[in-house]
Order: C-alpha cells, then sequence, then structure tokens
C-alpha cells in the first residue's frame, strides 16, 4: 500500500456477510459482553416470554437463519429457568443488531538509502554517494464492530426492563459453525441475567 493510501469501508449493504463471518469467529476470537438493568423493576413477576414478530436481526436484508437461532439459543436458556412461551406473554424478547465501521490511521516510518554503484573502467568497483534518510506516512484500515442487543420488553408497561450487549469485531476467519457461534453468544450475555422465573 502506498504512503497515505485510504481503505474505503465497506458499504452499509455489507453488513450481513460481515456479521457471518464475525458469528462464526465468535468463539477463537473473543467478545465484549455488557448488560443493563431496570433497578426499578421486580423481576419475580414475570414468568411467560416470547418474541417479537418478526425481530430487528429478521429484517432488511438479514438472513432468517438469525432470527432461527436466537429463538432457539433463547428459549433454551430461559426454559432452564423455568419461564414458558405464552402467546401473551410477560416478557416480549427483541433481537437486533447493529454495525458501526471503524477506521484507524497508524504513522510509520521506514529507513532508506539513496545512490548507486557502478563499474569502473580499470575493473575496480566506486561508489557513489550514499544517502541515508527516513521516510515518514500513515496507513489507513477499517474495521466493523458488530452490536447484537437482546432487549426484554415489559408487555404491560411498553418499556425496556433489561437489555444484553454482546460487541465482536468482525474477522473473516471461520472458527465454528454458525448455530454454535450464536449460542455461545447467547449463553455468555445471559449469564448476565441473574433472575429465575417467579423468583
Amino acid at each position: 500500500m502506498k504512503k497515505n493510501d485510504h481503505v474505503r469501508p465497506p458499504g452499509r449493504h455489507y453488513i450481513l456477510l460481515v456479521a457471518v463471518s464475525l458469528f462464526l469467529s465468535a468463539c477463537a476470537s473473543g467478545l465484549q459482553v455488557r448488560s443493563d438493568v431496570d433497578p426499578t423493576v421486580d423481576f419475580s413477576q414475570y414468568r411467560t416470554f416470547n418474541f417479537f414478530t418478526p425481530m430487528g436481526i429478521e429484517g432488511g436484508h438479514n438472513s432468517p437463519v438469525f432470527g432461527e437461532y436466537y429463538r432457539a439459543a433463547i428459549s433454551s436458556e430461559l426454559k432452564q429457568r423455568g419461564y414458558r412461551e405464552a402467546d401473551v406473554p410477560d416478557l416480549l424478547i427483541n433481537v437486533t443488531v447493529r454495525a458501526d465501521n471503524k477506521v484507524s490511521i497508524r504513522s510509520f516510518s521506514s529507513p532508506y538509502m539513496t545512490g548507486h554503484y557502478y563499474n569502473n573502467p580499470m575493473g575496480a568497483y566506486a561508489g557513489s554517494g550514499v544517502g541515508v534518510g527516513v521516510s515518514v506516512g500513515s496507513r489507513a484500515s477499517s474495521s466493523t464492530e458488530v452490536s447484537v442487543f437482546i432487549d426484554f420488553v415489559d408487555l404491560k408497561q411498553h418499556k425496556v426492563v433489561w437489555q444484553g450487549v454482546t460487541i465482536f469485531k468482525a474477522s473473516d476467519k471461520v472458527a465454528q459453525q454458525l448455530r454454535d457461534a450464536i449460542f455461545t453468544s447467547v449463553n455468555s450475555v445471559l449469564a448476565q441475567y441473574p433472575y429465575t422465573a417467579g423468583k
């Protein structure tokens, strides 16, 4: 890459292709997890759940397989905690995804030499003046950071009472299957949800 070249960030329509490779590499590259809770809410009142139709992650260009896997992973986790699915649930769950293009610029220095050597007619080699210097420049690189949000919405009050977020840096390396990576990310974020049904 030449000095001061810039890499154009991928287009927004590229988000899903990036997300696929992201999920596939999640377990190998690690992930950031955080959660937020409404401290005024009594979670012991919640015993049932269901999902938005469609969820945010199922809209636009997103593959329906994302929704299928997230529904299965979240359902599995909640049922282990005593929650049950219901047509009119206490908690309505939504999963959405957001991609942010990150551009980083690195400065660099590189030593160089100038001058040349030539062949003397008498057979011996003589050298020209040789100059030494340092070139300075910068390189721009782009990456895509993908955030997946899992929102628990109180159906009666129509407000988010708990949110879990997993944040990945997109990678082209395939570490394992899509389903396993999604289940792993869901397990990680719901580990920060300390409640069980009715408690």
